[in-house]
């Protein structure tokens, strides 16, 4: 499967418009690997990016926001979106991955995994949201390793 250019049929993109489709197996282990990425939730019925720190914990992804920019924790953040992505050192490369499914605030300890802090803001100014997997996606650029593609 191929991932195209909007307006662009096969017969006329590029060769350069078009990424693999990873499966989903190879998206959550590369999940695994990820530390950071964006978070978009809805606050106040208007679209809002975070940038936020991440861990997989089973079927679930833990995200830590700080409260800066949300100005307190979400009481009901509903429906997310996830998004990380990483290259080769060389630019020869690169991979996203993006999860969609549905989070909540999660209250005191989180258990023995937790994602990692976030630079120069305190614990106690973030907050920790557990998003089920519900659908996982990725593409890949370029010469990245090589894993398995559907």
């Amino acid at each position: 499967m191929t991932v195209m250019v909007i307006g662009q049929s096969s017969a006329t993109a590029p060769a350069s418009t078009v990424a693999p489709r990873l499966a989903a197996d190879r998206c959550r282990a590369l999940l695994g690997g990820a530390v950071a990425g964006h978070l978009a939730l809805s606050q106040g019925a208007l679209p809002l990016v975070l940038p936020v720190t991440c861990a997989v914990d089973g079927e679930y992804l833990l995200v830590r926001a700080g409260l800066g920019l949300l100005g307190r924790a979400p009481f009901q953040p509903g429906i997310v979106a996830f998004q990380t992505a990483a290259g080769n050192f060389d630019r020869s490369g690169r991979w996203e991955v993006m999860v969609q499914g549905r989070a909540e605030v999660l209250e005191g300890p989180t258990g023995p995994i937790v994602p990692p802090g976030i630079p120069l803001v305190p614990d106690e100014f973030t907050t920790v949201l557990r998003v089920s997997m519900e659908l996982v996606t990725g593409w890949q650029y370029g010469g990245w390793p090589a894993g398995p593609a559907s």
